[in-house]
């Protein structure tokens, strides 16, 4: 990671455009440039970012992910700024917009053919190895060309083998927090998000997603 003095910090962010904050501060900014800073804040003394900085974890992420021929932004600079408590990930941004919103535009016809393929597309990072803890469709891109990338990666491991079924099913379960999430994939597109899933994993892991996803349903885990 390259340290930055508070000072290249502020200049770097001269001019650039806030996308995210919260009560703690700026979160993410577009540079001038056009890349995107994603700022991360210790708040805690003892913390895990001490050992293990979230930027160089979204930067790693993206890197693996690229390696397993799936989409994730271009990495250009991990960065420490010891004396403001913050690590930062320098990327260039993806193109296109989240499947959220893009569901949002849809009618329900056109929509199911997205929510298969968002299906299989769950299933391959399933079968890769691929735990996203913060899955859910505000975290997916659908890019121009159509294909699905993944963006705000810290929150990830990447085994190499394919996921057990409590972390499928956990991987669910964060999905369905969302209202509007779940309206689809449990209620309006059940069907064919489990036939995507299907194409990628086979009928016995698309079984138990199924006998999973009601289970979660019936135990009011999207309220």
């Amino acid at each position: 990671m390259k340290t930055l003095k508070p000072e290249a910090l502020d200049s770097l962010l001269q001019g650039a455009k806030v996308i995210e904050e919260d009560g703690y501060g700026l979160k993410v900014a577009r540079l001038v440039d056009g890349d995107f800073l994603k700022l991360y804040r210790r708040k805690r003394l003892m913390s895990s970012a001490l050992w293990s900085a979230p930027a160089q974890r979204f930067a790693d992420n993206a890197r693996r992910l690229q390696q397993l021929g799936l989409i994730a932004p271009a990495i250009v600079d991990t960065l420490l700024i010891p004396q403001r408590k913050l690590n930062g990930v320098r990327y260039q941004p993806l193109p296109g917009q989240t499947l959220r919103d893009h569901w949002r535009a849809l009618g329900p016809q056109e929509r199911d053919v997205e929510v298969e393929r968002f299906g299989a597309f769950l299933g391959q990072l399933h079968q890769l190895g691929v735990y996203f803890r913060s899955l859910h469709l505000g975290n997916v891109l659908c890019l121009p060309d159509r294909r699905l990338g993944l963006i705000d990666l810290s929150d990830m491991t990447i085994s190499g083998k394919p996921l057990g079924r409590w972390k499928r099913k956990r991987n669910l379960q964060h999905m369905l927090r969302y209202k509007e999430d779940s309206a689809w994939l449990t209620q309006e597109h059940r069907t064919a998000l489990l036939r995507g899933y299907d194409q990628q994993c086979g009928s016995r892991s698309a079984e138990r997603l199924a006998k999973d996803l009601q289970h979660l349903c019936a135990t009011g885990v999207m309220q």
